[in-house]
């Protein structure tokens, strides 16, 4: 007969096991990622026909002279990769990164302020998709016509179809004279409309989750029998409510990682400061040291996103 002491020690055991194996795996994926993104566009700067990189290692700037010279003699001693691994040990012994020709500071400079800056619209967009999912989830859980209703149903099919960026555009478009200068404003005024569009975007497939789950209550015999019965409002919520909200966790998980992608689109159509900003403007301009960075943020946030899901949907499977 096993004690019960040994049980919980065992449980205890396995969970933390679980733990640092899920940890290993997403921040061996994220470092693995960062590497690939970096290295990836060092060779296809390199593999350009206009070889970027070998214009840009000549005038790449370092807060350290040495730093531009190491550079330089990597790129004519071994290639790209060579060029991308000094660059590699240079920022990660020096936190230098180079600096950015099209944005006139360090590399390092932009991406703590645009990513402070991107954080915060994400922050403000993740509580306003929890209000607008929120809102939508009660009232389908109060109304079980809104449900099953095909109106209904015609809409959320047509917000689906619509992307990001679009989103971003009309509202340009309708409201692009009251909206804030980016030239002139702060970039905590130009907050609401990333973080409105980055909304209706992330809210879309959730409330579309939330609609199906809410069918599927409302359809039950149980549920029209105590309709006929005066089930009533409040009533209504506290059961059904907590199914609906259930079924919006998952999508909610699942469709981060395509949010975060989808933000570098809203970020320059919306002109906001933003790192998804700074990598588009990057790639256009051929700003590879801005590029390399951003790019090997984006591929790492990325990829821990995409295995955060992947490991904790397999283990509430497992559970």
């Amino acid at each position: 007969m096993v004690e019960s002491g040994g049980l919980d020690e065992e449980l205890r055991g396995t969970v933390t096991r679980g733990v640092v194996r899920r940890c290993a795996i997403v921040c061996g994926g994220m470092l693995i990622a960062v590497l690939a993104a970096g290295a990836g566009v060092f060779a296809l700067a390199a593999a350009s026909p206009a070889n970027p990189l070998a214009h840009t290692v000549g005038s790449w700037e370092f807060a350290s002279e040495q730093a531009r010279a190491d550079l330089e003699a990597g790129y004519h001693s071994g290639g790209w990769l060579s060029a991308w691994w000094q660059w590699l040990i240079t920022a990660v012994t020096t936190g230098d990164l180079g600096y950015s020709r099209i944005l006139h500071a360090p590399v390092a400079e932009i991406v703590t302020s645009r990513g402070l800056n991107t954080i915060a619209a994400s922050i403000c967009a993740a509580a306003i998709t929890v209000i607008v999912v929120g809102a939508v989830a009660i009232a389908l859980a109060r109304f079980p016509g809104l449900a099953q209703s095909s109106s209904a149903s015609g809409i959320l099919g047509a917000w689906l179809a619509v992307p990001s960026f679009l989103i971003a555009l009309i509202i340009v478009v309708v409201w692009g004279a009251s909206l804030p200068n980016p030239a002139t404003s702060a970039p905590i005024t130009l907050i609401p409309g990333v973080a409105i569009t980055i909304a209706l975007a992330w809210a879309a497939p959730l409330i579309a989750a939330a609609r199906s789950a809410a069918a599927e209550v409302w359809s039950t015999p149980w549920a029209r029998a105590l309709i006929g019965r005066g089930f009533g409002h409040r009533a209504r919520i506290r059961t059904v409510l907590p199914t609906v909200l259930g079924a919006v966790r998952g999508p909610a998980l699942v469709y981060l990682p395509t949010i975060v992608l989808g933000e570098a689109a809203v970020e320059a159509v919306l002109a906001y400061p933003g790192l998804g900003n700074a990598l588009v403007q990057a790639a256009a301009g051929a700003d590879l040291p801005l590029l390399a960075t951003v790019t090997s943020i984006a591929a790492g946030v990325t990829t821990g996103l995409v295995l955060l899901v992947r490991t904790a949907t397999t283990s509430g499977d497992r559970s």
